[in-house]
């Protein structure tokens, strides 16, 4: 089983924990399932107490055997209940608590009324931003996991030219490329962090299919096989000369490589053959502009701009009301990380951060042409982390 090292976890406390005594807070207890991930080293279901100093501890409700098992922390205790958490506190040396950061982006309007009346006199302070930020950049140890997961999207995507049949559904396209990820290890969800965000492996869509919107924010979603989850790939057939969309999350150690590759049975018309290159230029032109102190807004505008240029602003990132605003995302145990490469991103990119860029064009009636990789910010420029070649790929008839 593989567990993260403890120095890889004191050292994200410690970062957590400065944050903590910037704001003037006690302490911060952490129930979502990626912080307590990220943090405690287990999923397990608990609370993982940080103090603003000294050793955190995790209490851990339910799988207490499994959570000694996953963290590397020594401070892991069995809680027999929601509502000794404030006395199993106090006995761990935790009394003298008068502000206390909170998940308050996610965490329950219920948990946060019990927390009130278990709690009586504490203020309750967000520090939901604070831990994204923290998140934000990337360690070696994560790296490598990126690194990684890049190398399954490559060993898959290589196979997926020999799956592509005219008459195939799509759903069925999905279960073939989604098989051979289970077999080289993805853990079956890609975890997201907005309220009521939800994803599968990815996405599969193929002509039409590529311009349906759905909830998600993004600008392609595909048709789904039922309005009980109206994304991905759905009963509509692969047919020639259309752009097949295969947008998917690799995985390895919860670490996310996001890419988007498209693929063709026979020619695709020229004008989407010439948007695809507009999409690849547009990439270049960002990875060449995106170094250590740069705006993430102004790399949004760059992009957007050599897509006017090329008359195809109409169909950047979405047609009309459906048009989303950003051409990149952050990326690591979740998909929806910081930092967002959009419209009045306020974040200027930092070595150590990573993030996945998507330039795209929706075509509606016909479907979407583009690329998406995933890039790793250093010193001197990006690194590339998503090792798939950037070519469209053509089958034959």
């Amino acid at each position: 089983m593989d567990v993260t090292p403890l120095t890889e976890l004191k050292g994200r406390v410690g970062r957590l924990q400065g944050k903590l005594q910037d704001h003037a807070l006690d302490g911060t207890i952490l129930m979502e399932n990626t912080d307590l991930y990220y943090f405690a080293g287990s999923i397990q279901q608990g609370f993982f107490f940080v103090p603003a100093a000294g050793d955190p501890i995790f209490l851990v409700k339910r799988n207490y055997e499994r959570a000694r098992d996953e963290s590397s922390w020594d401070g892991v205790y069995p809680l027999s209940g929601f509502k000794e958490l404030p006395s199993v506190l106090a006995e761990h040396g935790f009394k003298d608590i008068k502000k206390m950061g909170l998940e308050l982006d996610v965490l329950p309007v219920n948990i946060y009324r019990r927390l009130l009346e278990l709690f009586p006199g504490i203020e309750f302070n967000d520090i939901s931003t604070v831990l994204r930020e923290i998140r934000m950049i990337k360690s070696n140890y994560e790296i490598d996991c990126l690194r990684r997961a890049g190398d399954v999207a490559l060993a898959v995507n290589r196979q997926i030219p020999a799956l592509l049949q005219a008459g195939k559904a799509e759903v069925h396209l999905s279960a073939e490329i989604e098989n051979l990820y289970r077999f080289a290890g993805h853990q079956g969800v890609l975890r997201m962090r907005a309220f009521n965000a939800e994803m599968f492996f990815g996405h599969v869509y193929s002509g039409a299919n590529g311009a349906f919107h759905s909830f998600a924010d993004s600008c392609t979603g595909g048709s789904g096989v039922a309005t009980a989850c109206p994304q991905g790939g759905g009963w509509k057939k692969l047919a020639p000369h259309e752009p097949i969309g295969v947008d998917y999350g690799a995985i390895y150690g919860g670490y996310i490589i996001d890419h988007t590759r498209i693929f063709s049975i026979g020619e695709l018309p020229g004008d989407l053959l010439e948007a695809y290159t507009v999409a690849v230029g547009i990439q270049d032109a960002v990875v060449e502009q995106a170094i250590p102190e740069v705006s993430c807004g102004d790399l949004y505008n760059l992009a957007l701009d050599i897509a006017d240029k090329r008359g195809l602003g109409n169909n950047f990132m979405g047609c009309g009301p459906e048009q989303v605003k950003f051409v990149g995302h952050g990326i690591g145990l979740e998909i929806d990380e910081l930092p967002v490469i959009g419209k009045g991103s306020q974040h200027m990119l930092a070595e150590g951060m990573v993030f996945a860029l998507e330039p795209k064009f929706i075509f509606p009636g016909r479907g979407m042409v583009g690329i998406e990789n995933v890039w790793h910010v250093t010193a001197k420029g990006l690194e590339k982390l998503s090792p798939i070649p950037d070519d469209l790929v053509t089958v034959p008839l």
